[in-house]
């Protein structure tokens, strides 16, 4: 086999344990090895994998004048040099306006990923002098070679606040057939997620209050509760409608990422009920999506963002729209009453995104995504 080559791979807060899909993108390469670099390391480094943090690099006033005004030390710029890369592909918009300056310098071409609240938040969105990414958002679509929005949700909202459609092609997220498998299935239903107003927990505990006695023989697993104590107003005001519910749940908490491959495996019914935040934030197509899918679950949905890209109503799941506790709970009760039949979705939920959101085949096209820009084949 041939040497690889370096690509960048830019992500200002690397490794961070929520977004483990980042790293994940990149391990079916066989051409490119990707060299991650950014200001912070927030958990351990993937085995094999070299990661740098260009902290240290910079010069006088160090990472502030870098990411307010694109100043490139000639420490830091002769430390990327000397991995002689070809291209730079930054994941998150934000992380894509500090790896343009680089990529001018360098003279590589720059490939940023988009993930959700990146392209859809007010504050990421609005005109505003003083935040770098909406400073140098339109010099980045300007300059940039490749838009890999996660979904075509994603694309269009990026086009609609100018974005050049020419430059864009919809990678979708992806989860590791591998890891996520069926196991011995329950009558188990399982959520996972922070108690946000973007994931919809909210909707999802006014469902579960209309179902009452309806869930008698299933376990409500519900994941990505905060301890007492740690909770913000939003959190709270829900477990408080839990606890006068009279709802049984089971309360996992934060679950790691490794962990949640058994809670899929055990379920029966993935719930999935996001919606746009007030703050404007919406999911870009959320892995637990996938995940679930692939584990053989049956998805319960909102039609909101990528999720209506991976979910078939009514063959793989059912949908309702976005903080319809009522529609939720209607289609939650059809489910549960008829197991078998919600089991079959989860088989024809797997069948699908092992054909369309498969991490090996997903991490290749993302691989010759970047071969081609940087003009490779």
């Amino acid at each position: 086999m041939s040497q690889l080559q370096n690509i960048l791979a830019y992500c200002d807060k690397m490794f961070t344990p929520s977004e483990s899909f980042i790293p994940r993108g990149y391990s079916a390469f066989n051409r490119l090895r990707p060299v991650y670099i950014g200001h912070t390391i927030n958990g351990p480094v993937p085995d094999g994998a070299e990661a740098i943090d260009i902290t240290r690099l910079h010069g006088a006033g160090g990472a502030a004048v870098f990411k307010q005004f694109g100043m490139i030390s000639s420490k830091l710029e002769q430390t990327l040099q000397d991995l002689n890369p070809i291209a730079i592909h930054a994941s998150f918009g934000k992380s894509g306006t500090y790896a343009l300056p680089l990529a001018r310098k360098l003279g590589l071409p720059l490939a940023v990923t988009y993930y959700g609240g990146d392209a859809t938040k007010t504050s990421n969105t609005k005109d505003s002098f003083f935040r770098v990414y909406n400073r140098r958002r339109q010099k980045l679509w300007d300059e940039v070679d490749l838009i890999l929005p996660c979904s075509d949700f994603i694309r269009r909202e990026l086009l609609s606040k100018g974005a050049p459609d020419e430059k864009m092609v919809v990678h979708h997220n992806t989860a590791d057939p591998a890891k996520f498998q069926p196991g011995e299935k329950e009558n188990l239903l399982v959520f996972a997620g922070r108690w946000s107003p973007k994931k919809g927990i909210d909707t999802l505990i006014d469902a579960l209050t209309r179902l009452g006695p309806q869930l008698n023989g299933w376990t409500v697993r519900l994941c990505g509760n905060k301890p007492e104590g740690e909770r913000d107003g939003f959190e709270q005001i829900l477990h408080d409608k839990l606890a006068a519910s009279g709802v049984k749940v089971e309360l996992a908490g934060w679950v790691p990422a490794d962990e949640m491959p058994k809670h899929w495996a055990a379920a029966k019914i993935a719930c999935v009920p996001s919606k746009r935040a007030p703050s404007g934030d919406a999911e870009g197509l959320p892995l637990v999506c996938i995940e679930a899918m692939l584990s053989g679950c049956a998805l319960a949905a909102t039609r909101h963002s990528g999720i209506v890209e991976c979910v078939r109503d009514e063959e793989t799941g059912y949908l309702c729209d976005e903080g319809d506790a009522e529609a939720l709970a209607a289609n939650l009760s059809k489910m549960v009453s008829d197991p078998d039949a919600t089991a079959k979705m989860g088989e024809a939920g797997r069948a699908l995104a092992l054909d369309q959101f498969n991490l090996q085949n997903q991490s290749r096209k993302l691989e010759d995504h970047l071969l081609r820009i940087a003009g490779k084949i």
